[in-house]
């Protein structure tokens, strides 16, 4: 990552306004301190990517805590939306070459170019956000490489075209995460995201963390979903819960006696909900509405 910022940074002279994309889920969890120091010499936009996942009935008070941290230009998207493109090409990027235009640019020779630099950190969707912004006006359906595992996107690409009349250029880039997580919480809501490889943390450990939001926040949805009898704190009981209803057994031998026994697979059952608790199944969520607060 260290290595991402360096190519970040020399490669921003020719660069003329930043896109940030981070989850909407969690708005100031996770963004790069580093990266806030690039972005405040370029026109920038934040997109809050994900929104369907999240819950914005405190919408306004996110855009408020934002600005006061310095990000003037918020818009919420949701990337595999029916309307992703109309938003792309009405408001989105508008938005961005209307920034440009407006303050002094650092590529002064450059004439109906420009060079726009997408960042954040892992799994938001920078690139899946590229390829829409080229659907958005060449047609073509891939640009970048784009996958369930953060980091998918390696190192800073070539700039890919995506507008003629004016020409746009976009710059992928790696997902970039700060050299230190700001506190465990911080950490743990990431990892929920899946922002940081669930293999650091362990699947476990991170569903006890999904258990404990959802119950101190009196979100009891997963109990239904799940077909428990009542709320629990327990995450082995809620995971061999659904390991039993599921069937995620993993079969062992007995030594002392000639039959094969099962016992049940923890981590299969942790990959599952997490996956589903990722993809929205278990409600709406906003996973950082108690820094709203601060």
């Amino acid at each position: 990552m260290k290595r991402g910022v360096d190519q970040i940074q020399s490669a921003l002279y020719d660069i003329d306004a930043v896109l940030e994309v981070h989850d909407a889920r969690i708005p100031f969890s996770g963004r790069n301190n580093q990266l806030k120091d690039i972005i405040h010499i370029r026109p920038h936009i934040l997109l809050l990517n994900k929104s369907d996942l999240a819950d914005l009935s405190r919408k306004k008070e996110i855009c408020d805590k934002l600005h006061e941290q310095g990000v003037t230009n918020i818009q919420f998207t949701h990337s595999t939306s029916d309307n992703i493109l109309q938003h792309m090409k009405n408001d989105i990027i508008p938005l961005l070459l209307k920034e440009v235009e407006s303050k002094p640019r650092f590529r002064t020779k450059a004439f109906n170019e420009y060079n726009i630099l997408v960042l954040g950190v892992p799994n938001v969707g920078k690139s899946t956000i590229l390829n829409k912004l080229r659907q958005t006006y060449t047609k073509k359906r891939k640009a970048a490489k784009v996958g369930a595992t953060p980091g998918v996107t390696r190192s800073v690409m070539n700039k890919v075209r995506v507008n003629f009349d004016p020409d746009i250029y976009v710059v992928d880039t790696p997902g970039i995460l700060s050299p230190k997580i700001g506190s465990d919480e911080s950490g743990m809501r990431l990892a929920l995201c899946d922002s940081l490889p669930s293999k650091l943390i362990g699947p476990d450990l991170i569903v006890d963390y999904m258990l404990y939001w959802f119950n101190k926040h009196r979100n009891f949805k997963y109990v239904k979903y799940c077909g428990l009898s009542g709320p629990t704190d327990n995450h082995l009981e809620l995971l061999s819960h659904i390991a039993i209803q599921r069937q995620l057994v993993v079969p062992t031998k007995d030594p002392t006696q000639c039959e094969q026994k099962y016992r049940v697979n923890f981590a299969k059952a942790a990959e599952q909900i997490l996956r589903e608790y990722q993809a929205g199944k278990l409600g709406k969520v906003m996973l950082d509405d108690d820094l709203l607060d601060m």
